[in-house]
């Protein structure tokens, strides 16, 4: 459902602000300009999070019967604690990329903040947000910086799906079929925010050609 209400925060907005131009003639702004190091820092934000799926892919049980006869967990290389920081870290890589991604969202003009803030009660209003607090606390940052503040979210999710006791039977360990689910899940949300990137740059190039 999170990644859905990412695709859906992505595309949207795109759409209606495509019918604003054309009906209107306007140039308001909706989303920060394109930004080359955010595209880069996003690309080595996917490769960092990809390998350490892979990592605990690789550690991990294949069925609840092999997870249920490990018997030292703490001790288990697929265990919380072996992850736990590596989920910090790309907790603050994220909290890096929105960082980056605010640093423009002085260039959007008042209009856009407007409509982007009627655009975004709309999605919210339709596809409830799983990381409700965290994006109320954004809720007036550019809808580039939201797309890195639901990247936030994922991470914290996995890190409090893998330390949860009832989740993992009492063992805070995945099982492979936890880790390669997630490969697919970063992987579609990189590549969303990658696609609107691209959008912006053609964006770009068309109104340098006016």
């Amino acid at each position: 459902m999170k990644l859905f209400s990412m695709i859906n925060r992505l595309f949207i907005p795109l759409f209606l602000l495509l019918a604003l131009v054309f009906l209107n003639g306007c140039t308001t702004v909706l989303v920060s300009p394109s930004d080359e190091k955010l595209v880069t820092d996003t690309e080595a934000f996917y490769k960092k999070a990809a390998g350490m799926i892979e990592d605990g892919r690789s550690v991990s049980p294949l069925k609840d019967d092999d997870r249920a006869n490990i018997a030292n967990l703490t001790d288990h290389k697929g265990h919380f604690t072996k992850f736990e920081s590596k989920y910090n870290e790309l907790i603050i890589d994220t909290e890096a990329l929105i960082l980056r991604a605010m640093a423009s969202d002085g260039k959007i003009d008042s209009t856009g903040h407007a409509l982007q803030s009627k655009i975004s009660e709309m999605i919210e209003n339709a596809i409830p947000s799983k990381c409700q607090e965290l994006s109320v606390g954004f809720s007036k940052t550019s809808l580039t910086a939201k797309n890195y503040v639901d990247l936030k979210c994922i991470v914290l999710k996995w890190k409090g799906q893998h330390s949860d006791m009832k989740l993992t039977k009492n063992t805070q360990i995945l099982k492979k079929a936890n880790w390669e689910g997630r490969k697919l899940t970063v992987f579609n949300a990189v590549l969303a925010i990658q696609k609107a990137e691209g959008f912006k740059q053609q964006k770009t190039k068309l109104e340098g050609i006016e």
